[in-house]
């Protein structure tokens, strides 16, 4: 029924990757910047939840490329102009071209322990399920010197513990970075706030309707849970067009918004908002509509 009443509206997606699941180049270009800033082995701080009165200390400890580890800076070949061309991995000598990526993510110690450290109040504020619940976003912070402070947001994709190499039968962490939000500056590119929304979300080639929640938002993106907690999400590609729809509480205001997926992990989804249906029509969102929706969605219920 969505893709009948919106066919029109939705144009074939042009984000998605290309055939072979290869990256855009821009995220091979970020990827690029994320080496340069988060190397392997470098100390790194991190606060949890976007929590950033709760800071830690970690480090990356390996790159997770496609599927196999790298352990060092060393094992990434680059080419005169000092850009990254090929990592090798301890996998049998294999080797992964750096155009050939399509999952790139970030080993860390499991460092749970630093939250018997805090008083009872952040420790409080990070709750009971965990700072590495399985969805979590962890904000790296790194500092080079002169080149200015780097942040990136990352979610927690799984705990692990690693079988062989060098941190074998150590409890680890792996991280899926949010590319959109590597910045090198003083301050966050993203500002992302936390808000607890019911929504409908539903896929436009219909192997999906049903209630999600809405845990954050930022300028144009929303991250999205199930409404059952620990559910997995359906099946989804980057660019994937869906429709979110929402009332939000007393004002009786009802949005159906027009996203693509930017990024899908086990537990939740990233939707970048593009515009609504307003009387049939899609209408892209002006400055003062992502204000509106945003304090709507602040004040749900209220």
């Amino acid at each position: 029924m969505l893709k009948s009443l919106f066919g029109k509206s939705f144009g074939a997606s042009e984000t998605k990757s290309s055939g072979n699941g290869a990256p855009l180049k821009a995220d091979l270009e970020r990827i690029k910047m994320l080496i340069d800033f988060f190397p392997i082995g470098k100390k790194l701080r991190y606060y949890p939840e976007f929590k950033q009165e709760i800071v830690f200390d970690t480090l990356v400890l390996a790159y997770c490329v496609n599927g196999s580890f790298v352990y060092s800076g060393e094992s990434i070949e680059r080419n005169a102009d000092g850009a990254p061309i090929m990592f090798n991995t301890g996998e049998s000598g294999r080797k992964i071209p750096f155009a050939s990526l399509d999952l790139f993510q970030l080993l860390v110690p499991d460092t749970s322990d630093l939250e018997m450290k805090l008083d009872y109040h952040r420790r409080a504020l990070i709750g009971r399920g965990r700072q590495f619940h399985p969805g979590n976003c962890i904000s790296l912070i790194s500092n080079l010197g002169g080149k200015g402070v780097s942040t990136l947001d990352t979610e927690v994709a799984k705990q692990i513990e690693l079988a062989d190499g060098p941190y074998a039968n150590k409890t680890m962490i792996l991280l899926t970075p949010d590319l959109s939000t590597l910045a090198i500056a003083d301050q966050r590119k993203k500002s992302r706030t936390k808000i607890s929304a019911p929504v409908i979300m539903s896929l436009l080639d219909g192997q999906f309707s049903g209630p999600c929640m809405i845990v954050d938002i930022s300028e144009d993106d929303l991250r999205l849970r199930l409404r059952e907690r620990g559910a997995m999400m359906p099946a989804m590609q980057r660019g994937d067009e869906v429709v979110i729809e929402t009332e939000l509480g007393t004002a009786e205001r009802r949005y159906l918004i027009r996203g693509k997926v930017f990024r899908r992990a086990a537990e939740t989804c990233v939707i970048h908002m593009e515009g609504e249906f307003r009387d049939g029509k899609f209408v892209a969102f002006g400055s003062l509509d992502l204000l509106e929706l945003k304090a709507g969605l602040l004040n749900y219920g209220k």
